[in-house]
């Protein structure tokens, strides 16, 4: 029986295959992956197949980096051969001089909105979008439509066609492991995780009578007088998601590009910040346009509350909560972050880098044994549900 990589050997690279082949049928191959300080990962398994005959297995996935593997293997019974064989042999992967790992947004047992999509960052670009995106897979319980869009080579994106139904149990897999990304980078583990929709919380604001009625699966909790963006400086209509939330900003024209001396230039420290697109509009305490709010809109693109209706907002808002905007006379920009469901379906799965199923996935996400490392599926960062701490700068017009 031969055992590839051999045993003890060191500094394995993590596109290699484990390959056990023996003169009789294999009886049994098991290779179990040590824990990696370095890494953070858990033990776990590598998986893989027998030939038609069962002489050789060969490992399916890819290897993890800076890990231990021990290989154990052991044959059958066979005609004209004398006894069974056992092996046991173990190897240790290197460390590629460049990773390629991803970070996502939701993150781990985070319970989110009904409008939460499911964003992908990868450390470099991806070279090929279509091979990274088989890496990747999405199951829901109950199931779910829904496609990637390939925002960037860096970022991809699933959004189901529609809203979340509240109490969705999600599933994410990203099985980079052995992936060679080019340029030296390689893919040095898989990733799991799972989240939670929750209430379904929209927001519908209307520009036209400055009133902001605040829903949860379908109640109405509370109407706020609002003002939103003034005519120079309007609002942007559309269904946002809520991309993170800040107890105070610091509102900058400086970073839009109007300058201090500028008539319109503003710098304000605001409070109870609600944030819903990546070009800086959030919901946010305005007490200096108390007097307006519900009457004119008066602000630089935000939407302005009182301190008690503000605070109170931003205490029931989370990650993916929709904030939806009507009558302020600026379409969506979709590319920004916050504006992907003014995408029409047939738009946004056509940013796929894969033919996208007019099914949804049918098997409910089964979060994976710690022991275990799954195979690539077939088709289908670190992101913080805040939008930043006390202080944070922000982009957008007070």
């Amino acid at each position: 029986m031969t055992v590839f990589p051999g045993d003890d050997t060191r500094g394995v690279t993590l596109t290699d295959h484990v390959v056990v082949h023996a003169n009789a049928p294999l009886a049994d191959v098991s290779v179990a992956r040590e824990a990696s300080a370095s890494e953070k990962t858990e033990p776990g398994v590598l998986l893989g197949t027998f030939s038609a005959d069962r002489r050789t297995w060969t490992s399916a996935g890819g290897l993890y980096s800076d890990s231990r593997y021990q290989v154990t293997a052991t044959t059958s019974p066979a005609a004209g051969i004398v006894g069974t064989k056992s092996v046991r042999t173990s190897f240790v992967t290197g460390v590629p001089e460049k990773a390629f790992k991803v970070s996502w947004d939701p993150v781990a047992g985070q319970t989110v909105g009904v409008g939460a999509p499911i964003s992908l960052t990868f450390s470099a670009p991806a070279p090929d979008r279509a091979a990274v995106q088989r890496m990747l897979s999405v199951r829901t319980d109950p199931p779910v439509l829904g496609a990637w869009n390939w925002i960037s080579n860096r970022l991809v994106v699933w959004r189901p066609q529609q809203y979340w139904t509240p109490g969705t149990k999600v599933h994410v897999e990203a099985n980079l492991a052995g992936y060679d990304a080019g340029g030296g980078r390689l893919g040095v583990k898989d990733r799991a995780m799972d989240f939670v929709v929750g209430s379904a919380q929209i927001s519908k604001v209307d520009a036209a009578t400055h009133i902001m009625q605040v829903f949860r699966n379908g109640q109405l909790l509370r109407t706020m007088p609002v003002s939103l963006g003034k005519p120079t400086t309007p609002s942007m209509d559309g269904p946002h998601n809520v991309l993170g939330k800040s107890p105070e900003v610091i509102m900058d024209s400086a970073t839009v590009g109007i300058p201090k001396g500028n008539p319109d230039y503003y710098y304000e420290k605001v409070q109870w910040a609600v944030n819903y697109t990546s070009g800086g509009q959030y919901v946010h305490s305005a007490p200096w346009s108390v007097a307006s709010q519900g009457r004119t809109n008066v602000s630089h693109g935000c939407v302005n509350a009182s301190p008690a209706d503000a605070q109170w907002f931003y205490g029931i808002s989370r990650l993916g909560d929709i904030v939806d905007i009507v009558n302020s006379g600026r379409p969506p920009d979709t590319s920004q972050l916050g504006n992907f469901w003014s995408v029409p379906w047939s738009v946004w799965k056509a940013g796929s880098a894969l033919p996208v199923s007019d099914q949804p996935e049918t098997a409910a996400p089964t979060t994976p044994p710690a022991a275990s490392t799954a195979v690539p599926s077939a088709p289908g960062g670190p992101g913080a549900s805040a939008a930043g701490g006390p202080g944070a700068s922000a982009a957008g017009g007070a």
